[in-house]
């Protein structure tokens, strides 16, 4: 049975992000791309996969993905998803709601584009001050401890 993609995407969220299981990376993503090739725009390479979600599990805890929102167009799917967690310390409650678009080859993903709120993510753990993009919008400049 041929996945859909957004079957693909489930999995992407379900398995490789939350569940941890980076051996899905080879079943989700295309031939075409190469271990040295750009996934997350600049963010990662495919081979450093693995460490973004290690990093990333570190950073807010065990994780759940929704998707809330699914579009299709030809060769790519974007969706509109949020992420919860309990925090690193199992007590700051993380909620971050993301847009990743995903380009396909031959049914698996070849492409990535992100758009992740980083900043309300470190807003809520605490490593910017609430407000931050407010406080920016203001004239402000922030002072680093």
């Amino acid at each position: 049975m041929t996945m859909t993609k957004r079957d693909v995407l489930e999995l992407w969220f379900a398995e490789v992000w939350d569940a941890r299981d980076i051996s899905f990376l080879d079943k989700l993503l295309a031939p075409s791309l190469g271990q040295e090739d750009t996934v997350y725009g600049s963010l990662a390479l495919r081979k450093d996969i693995p460490l973004l979600v290690e990093v990333f599990h570190r950073l807010i805890g065990p994780m759940k993905s929704e998707i809330l929102v699914y579009l299709e167009d030809g060769d790519w799917a974007c969706v509109n998803y949020r992420t919860t967690a309990s925090g690193p310390d199992g007590d700051t409650p993380i909620k971050l709601d993301s847009l990743l678009m995903f380009r396909f080859d031959q049914g698996l993903i070849a492409e990535m584009i992100s758009r992740i709120d980083s900043l309300a993510l470190f807003e809520q753990l605490g490593q910017m001050p609430p407000d931050t993009l407010l406080g920016c919008f203001s004239g402000q400049s922030l002072t680093w401890k």
